[in-house]
């Protein structure tokens, strides 16, 4: 049974959505059994609304929550926040991860400071799964905003530990590794960005494409892409934005006028499949690489479709021992 610590506070749009993304999930896996942490009044107030087998789940009751408008101090203030509580609780091996959808910041200096960096990593970094215009293929990004600046050193780690995470949790044989650059040809980028290119050719390990341009994250042309958190942060808010100003303005036009309705009956389908296959929400959640446990941080804004999604990558990243062939790999 894989035990999993929901912290359900803090995210923007409350503790229901969490509860119901975790009353339909859990539904889909016998194996999984959660430990709600936040307001026991909120929590118990979801679960009459969305109910869970009393079996399949506990809750830990706590005082105090860190919303968006946190800081990082509130590690330090906040002893009895449901973020931190859940840090503990997987630091402690009472849980085999821990999700939460607060503030990142503090979640970032939660995990540095409870939870540690595995040997080797100076700053590990967030990673979400990217769809691609390829059929049954994602692609991983990072890191996309748990450091602003990255060395050649993040880097390499970045890549071997998604390496591995590729690997063990999406079964890709020999994962193809990019970095993100200005351009493809091997002289484009900062003085840093080409020092990381030798190094990442020469890297026996690593199975290395080259420079990639943003405008082909989601070709599908690699299985991982590494950057720093700045540049990475910047081109999956794009990514995001522009895949839902897209849609939602296909959608205007096709449900414009009587005749494009009676059109778009024709490409119901065909729309749909588009849309599901791009849509974030289905991919929602990124794991923290390169601390000691597996902890996933999803977006502050997110509904039941993104939770569930985390949750999923939660149970996938725990059912294939990721944290475990992490730790291996990188020694």
């Amino acid at each position: 049974m894989y035990k999993v610590a929901f912290d359900v506070m803090g995210a923007d749009n409350g503790s229901l959505v969490a509860v119901e993304a975790a009353s339909k999930f859990i539904k889909t896996r016998k194996d999984l059994y959660l430990v709600f942490v936040g307001n026991k009044n909120e929590i118990e107030s979801g679960l009459k609304k969305f109910s869970i087998d009393e079996s399949r789940y506990e809750i830990l009751e706590t005082s105090e929550f860190i919303d968006m408008n946190g800081s990082i101090m509130d590690i330090r203030r906040k002893r009895d926040s449901s973020m931190v509580r859940s840090l503990e609780l997987l630091k402690d091996k009472k849980v085999d991860a821990m999700i939460t959808g607060g503030n990142s910041a503090a979640f970032i200096a939660g995990s540095h400071f409870i939870l540690g960096e595995l040997p080797g990593i100076a700053r590990p970094g967030f990673m979400p799964t990217l769809p691609t215009a390829v059929d049954n293929k994602l692609t991983l990004l990072l890191d996309v905003g748990a450091n602003l600046e990255a060395d050649i050193e993040d880097i390499i780690g970045y890549a071997k530990m998604a390496n591995i995470y590729s690997k063990s949790v999406l079964k890709v044989k020999n994962p193809v590794i990019a970095q993100l650059n200005i351009g493809e040809e091997k002289s484009k980028g900062t003085l840093l960005q080409k020092e990381i290119y030798k190094e990442l050719e020469a890297n026996e390990e690593i199975n290395f494409f080259g420079n990639l341009e943003a405008r082909d994250i989601l070709a599908g042309k690699v299985d991982i892409i590494v950057t720093d958190g700045y540049t990475g942060n910047m081109s999956l808010k794009a990514f995001e934005g522009a895949s839902k100003i897209l849609m939602n303005e296909i959608k205007a036009q096709l449900y414009k006028t009587i005749f494009t309705k009676l059109k778009a009956l024709t490409l119901k389908k065909s729309f749909n499949n588009v849309s599901k296959k791009f849509d974030y929400k289905n991919h929602s959640g990124a794991i923290l690489l390169g601390v000691d446990g597996i902890a996933f941080k999803a977006h502050g804004s997110s509904d039941v479709k993104s939770f569930e999604a985390t949750l999923r990558m939660t149970c996938n990243a725990i059912e294939n021992d990721v944290l475990n062939k992490i730790k291996k790999g990188i020694n």
